[in-house]
């Protein structure tokens, strides 16, 4: 007997339900980040709004399958962070990142454990809420810094490098630390040597599969990538071009994030690193290098009806004609070369705007719902979340007094270093909600909900002082030596 899903039309109520969810998940974010510089809290507002905490005008089917989408948006822009990091900045600050790193990691936990005359809280209980906020929201650092938002390409400096793998670090952290936690609240007698197996697994990996990327991209993806660019037959045909080198850039992402998560490692880890592979790949498709070649970036727009070919040129990419220059003295001219696409373009061109307008707005809308909205507000819980928020604004705080050891000059990156190390986002949450749904529980409902407002109030203060901050002293802040 063979089976398969039965097909209903979705009725006109769920389509507006869906339509009007996308809708304002857009406008809030364009509201928010017009007045406050972060738009995505306005898309977690509206998610609060739509989901289970409020109104719950979303079915609960719908809201499991859009924290998966929304995941996979999280994945991208992760993958994107990479794409868009510097190489060489990166393995000269590696040390420094390490540093960062580690104060945003051992800050929060240690000042958690003020929560235990602030209870009594016991000390596990303190350890759990100190390593849900641990984390830093990756996805939140990255959309705060995208160009689109800030004006310029911050990620590429070496303040963005510091900052980006800093991040990354936290992240693979707080992924072991989950595991930790599930562990230390199963209620079963485990040995630390079983303990101890389950951290190694997941460090293994993470080393393993960093140094099997390293070589892959060194003698393999790189060779195989200059031979792709080099045939023309191959970039042109119909189905080569952008296509082939859309299907190239989706294998080894969906192949680096299964690797780290079926190995026991954070997947957000595997679409880090396969965007620094993309980035490493895609330094020899820099202009000077498309000139030796023979290729001319020019503007199509400027150019006569029929001249020349639109096949792999982007807006992005294209430059405008010299003033001065003529066209017609152009289409004079011997032979012009359609620009030959890469890999960063192609996904600009293909996965960015759905990026933009569908993926990250569902991802930040489903860490909405998951905020236990309403018994958040109680008093008692109310001004022990805030005392706790503010120690945990200073634990992340304190990563930016590691910069001044680059740049002593660089008050500015100091402060925008540590403020966008403040979000806590999805990373925390889930965290978070480990610890309280253990079957011996590590957070009792009070103790979550108090993690859960320190969650909150950084992800909202964190982008919004970043915001402030980029609007204030723009390019400035890459004075002392970050730039």
């Amino acid at each position: 007997m063979w089976s398969s899903f039965a097909y209903h039309e979705p009725t006109s109520t769920q389509i507006v339900i869906l339509l009007s969810f996308l809708l304002f998940l857009n406008l809030g974010g364009a509201v928010a980040q017009r007045y406050i510089s972060a738009g995505l809290l306005g898309q977690i507002f509206v998610g609060i709004v739509y989901g289970t905490p409020l109104a719950g005008i979303l079915e609960e089917s719908w809201e499991e399958a859009i924290v998966a989408i929304g995941y996979v948006g999280l994945l991208l822009v992760v993958f994107e962070g990479g794409m868009s990091s510097s190489i060489s900045n990166l393995r000269s600050l590696l040390p420094l990142s390490l540093a960062i790193a580690l104060t945003g990691l051992l800050a929060p936990i240690a000042l958690s454990f003020i929560l235990i005359p602030l209870g009594p809280s016991p000390p596990l209980h303190a350890f759990a809420a100190g390593s849900a906020l641990s984390s830093t929201s990756l996805g939140t650092v990255l959309a705060v810094l995208h160009p689109a938002t800030i004006g310029f390409d911050l990620r590429k400096t070496a303040l963005g490098t510091a900052l980006l793998s800093a991040a990354v670090m936290d992240d693979i952290v707080a992924f072991i630390l989950v595991k930790v936690l599930t562990i230390l609240g199963s209620g079963e007698q485990m040995s630390g040597s079983y303990l101890g197996k389950s951290i190694a697994r997941a460090v293994g990996v993470t080393i393993g599969l960093g140094l099997v990327m390293v070589v892959m991209a060194r003698w393999v993806l790189k060779p195989g990538y200059a031979a792709v660019k080099s045939s023309q037959r191959l970039m042109n045909a119909t189905w080569g071009g952008q296509g082939f080198l859309l299907v190239l850039m989706a294998i080894l992402f969906i192949g680096m994030v299964a690797a780290a998560g079926y190995g026991g490692t954070s997947p957000l880890f595997g679409a880090y690193i396969a965007g620094l592979a993309i980035a490493y790949l895609s330094d020899s498709d820099s202009p000077d290098t498309d000139r030796e070649a023979g290729v001319i970036e020019l503007d199509k727009t400027c150019l006569p009806s029929g001249l020349g070919s639109r096949r792999n040129t982007f807006p992005t990419t294209a430059r405008p004609l010299a003033m001065g220059a003529s066209s017609t003295a152009l289409a004079r001219s011997d032979s012009i070369v359609p620009p030959v696409a890469g890999l960063i373009e192609t996904f600009e061109h293909y996965i960015a705007p759905v990026l933009t307008y569908l993926l990250l707005p569902l991802f930040f809308g489903s860490i909405g719902y998951s905020i236990p909205f309403v018994p958040l507000w109680t008093g008692r819980v109310i001004w022990r979340g805030i005392i706790y928020a503010l120690l945990m604004f200073l634990g992340k705080g304190f990563c930016g007094a590691w910069m001044l050891l680059r740049g002593r000059k660089g008050w500015r990156a100091v402060m925008l270093l540590g403020l966008a190390m403040v979000s806590r986002g999805e990373i925390g949450l889930l965290i978070a909600q480990v610890a309280r749904g253990t079957s011996d529980p590590l957070l009792d409902e009070d103790e979550f909900l108090v993690v859960v407002w320190a969650i909150v109030l950084c992800t909202i203060v964190g982008p919004a002082s970043v915001g402030w901050a980029v609007n204030r002293w723009k390019k400035r802040i890459l004075r002392g030596g970050w730039d």
